[in-house]
């Protein structure tokens, strides 16, 4: 049964555990017909799961993608997938190398695999739900995308920013009237390492920033009022690893002060690798600041009394009123998942809504 509505206070950034069927199916590489009718089935129920629970928005688990960004590298043609690694780390300083989309060729516009993702799940709820996008401001990280393909890496974002608009636009025509931007570059500019990096390869991190807030502005250009448009400020996400740390101070004003988004996500599951909240503070009054406390990444269940100091904590820089709850990332951004079990994934999830039940009452 559906709990009565509220502004969204306890919410899913996005990908969930696939279930065991369903990920064997994609590895053994199954008839896309017979994947798609597996993928309907496995959907239906998490969503029914979700409402259960009680989370304001919910999402179809991002169960036919791949990995999360697929909602934009599997509409165009011009992507290398076996070209480009990135390192992820864990707290006991273990690492592992992913395999992540590269543009090799100028972008041709092929698919618009989200708007199916949304007329399937307009089809199956009246539960508001979302849709995600890869940030525009991603596409200015300056590794990844060979000189063939563009004369200038301004052009590649130019182009990608274009068609992505397309494929956010057609999702709302689908029936999605959420739609959130996830993984922007802020995460890097303040990560010692990656800045290192960058200026190492000749690129400023100050005109990086620069770069991606135009981006993350651009992006929005055109999408109808009445359409909600959040930002996950993810700082990486798989087997239960990251790619960034250090605290968004640094960027914060420009993030939150600058960006027109509705409401920012922002990943905050450990203040001693992300740094304290005190960056919320430059939020306008009339943005909401999503805590994602609960983590994805570690099996261990927080209790609800830490989730509430946490929640007070942060309300020393912004009223509580403007807050809410969700994960601090997915639980599986790309097939394999996190180092968590699914029955752990909805305890999470669980603790989300009723948390947001005690301090938001409906």
């Amino acid at each position: 049964m559906c709990r009565p509505r509220r502004p969204a206070r306890a919410e899913v950034v996005g990908s969930l555990l696939r279930p065991q069927g369903l990920q064997a199916a994609v590895e053994t590489r199954s008839d896309p017909v017979h994947l798609g009718a597996l993928a309907d089935v496995a959907i239906k129920r998490v969503v029914e799961r979700q409402i259960e629970l009680g989370l304001d928005v919910v999402t179809d688990g991002e169960f036919r993608r791949w990995m999360f960004l697929n909602s934009f590298y599997d509409a165009v043609r011009g992507v290398a997938t076996d070209r480009s690694e990135v390192e992820f780390r864990n707290d006991r300083g273990e690492t592992v190398v992913l395999t992540v989309p590269s543009v090799e060729g100028r972008l041709e516009r092929v698919d618009s695999p989200a708007a199916r993702e949304a007329e399937f799940m307009a089809g199956i709820t009246d539960h508001p739900f979302k849709v995600t996008f890869p940030a525009a401001s991603i596409f200015v990280h300056p590794f990844g995308v060979s000189p063939d393909a563009y004369a200038s890496h301004d052009d590649f974002v130019e182009d990608a920013i274009a068609i992505e608009r397309d494929l956010i636009g057609e999702a709302i025509e689908a029936g999605c009237d959420y739609v959130q931007l996830d993984f922007p570059l802020y995460p890097y500019l303040v990560d010692p390492d990656w800045s290192a990096r960058f200026e190492a390869a000749g690129h400023r991190v100050s005109d990086l920033l620069d770069k991606a807030i135009a981006a993350d502005k651009a992006i929005l250009d055109g999408l109808p009022a009445g359409v909600t448009k959040a930002l996950h400020v993810c700082r990486g996400n798989y087997r239960s690893r990251w790619i960034c740390a250090g605290s968004l101070e640094p960027v914060a004003e420009r993030l939150f002060g600058e960006l027109a988004y509705d409401a920012f996500l922002v990943e905050w599951d450990d203040v001693g690798r992300d740094g304290g909240y005190a960056p919320v503070r430059f939020l306008p009054s009339d943005r909401i600041a999503v805590m994602g406390l609960v983590s994805s990444k570690r099996p261990e269940l927080e209790s609800e009394d830490e989730i509430l100091r946490r929640l007070e904590d942060a309300s020393r820089f912004l009223s509580v009123d403007r807050l809410g709850l969700s994960t601090q990332c997915g639980f599986a951004s790309v097939i394999a998942g996190n180092e968590i079990d699914e029955e752990t994934q909805w305890r999470k999830l669980e603790l989300v809504a009723r948390v947001a039940d005690r301090v938001w009452p409906r």
